[in-house]
């Protein structure tokens, strides 16, 4: 089913893409839909060539000349339930801009279905803009998505399927995220992410996590928004936790360290603490903005 945008787009070939490729001991290899040999100690050193015809993107998106555009990487991990943004880089006005997405992510961060999106967006509208233009910051002109399946023996967040009327856990909840509290203990044996086998739909939606349904990816974001509103809860709660202390990686203070650095970049643990003490509705609100939850891809 074709999407209606509530704002004029660019055609298609505004943006040409190559392919992406990663970075290997001898050189570099064009990026495989699988990746067999994938451990949570990995890091990924992706690569992208793109060419954007940045004067035509905006006027064929009624948009002025000196409109700001940003060419942007989103990532987002399926079995931990993360996403972020990995790159970001301006797009001049004029067409033909070659442009080179290269950053790397650490495997402390990632699991299962590894998804990579390319997007075009609205950085900030000025005046002389069509009327159907877009205006809001963030606006989406273009986009394109690659998935990897991270295949590795050790998947950061462990999943299962269970009914919870057989744990300690309300039997109408849809999953639980159980968190162990040795920040030193490796993360993969620290973390559990249960599903309710009772709530179909969430089951369902993990499964399909490689290929959703618009109604699989709505369900899958409140996942990921709910689970890293959990992993950030239990850092800020947990007294020993401090962004001045450098945990081993793959441990869960260096996940844990991962996750806060990712959702709240300008923030230290102290003030983080500060501000979920004065008023935790406002900071749930904020987690939920700074995750995207249910925004459109």
């Amino acid at each position: 089913m074709s999407r209606a945008f509530p704002f004029i787009r660019p055609p298609r070939d505004v943006v040409r893409v190559g392919p992406w490729s990663r970075a290997v001991a001898d050189g570099v290899e064009e990026l495989p839909r699988e990746l067999p040999d994938w451990d949570y100690e990995t890091v990924l050193s992706l690569r992208r060539p793109v060419q954007v015809d940045g004067l035509r993107a905006r006027r064929s998106s009624g948009l002025p000349d000196d409109a700001e555009l940003d060419l942007t990487v989103r990532w987002g991990s399926s079995t931990c339930a993360l996403r972020g943004r990995a790159w970001r880089a301006p797009v001049p006005p004029r067409d033909g801009a070659e442009i080179g997405i290269e950053f790397d992510l650490d495997g402390d961060q990632l699991g299962g279905v590894l998804e990579l999106d390319t997007v075009l967006t609205l950085r900030r509208a000025t005046d002389g803009a069509s009327p159907a233009a877009a205006r809001r910051p963030g606006s989406v002109l273009w986009n394109d998505r690659f998935s990897v399946l991270l295949q590795g023996d050790a998947v950061l967040f462990p999943l299962a399927i269970a009914d919870f009327q057989d744990l300690p856990y309300p039997t109408g909840a849809g999953w639980f995220l159980e968190i162990g509290h040795d920040l030193e203990a490796a993360a993969l044996g620290s973390i559990l992410l249960l599903a309710n086998e009772r709530r179909k739909v969430v089951v369902d939606a993990l499964a399909a996590a490689g290929s959703p349904s618009e109604a699989d990816e709505r369900v899958l974001s409140a996942l990921r928004t709910d689970v890293q509103r959990a992993l950030i809860e239990h850092a800020l709660a947990h007294e020993d936790f401090s962004d001045d202390v450098e945990y081993p990686g793959g441990s869960l203070g260096a996940l844990l360290a991962a996750v806060l650095r990712t959702t709240f970049p300008a923030f230290g643990v102290e003030g983080l603490r500060r501000e979920r003490n004065a008023d935790p509705i406002l900071f749930t609100a904020r987690i939920h903005d700074a995750t995207d939850l249910l925004a459109s891809s």
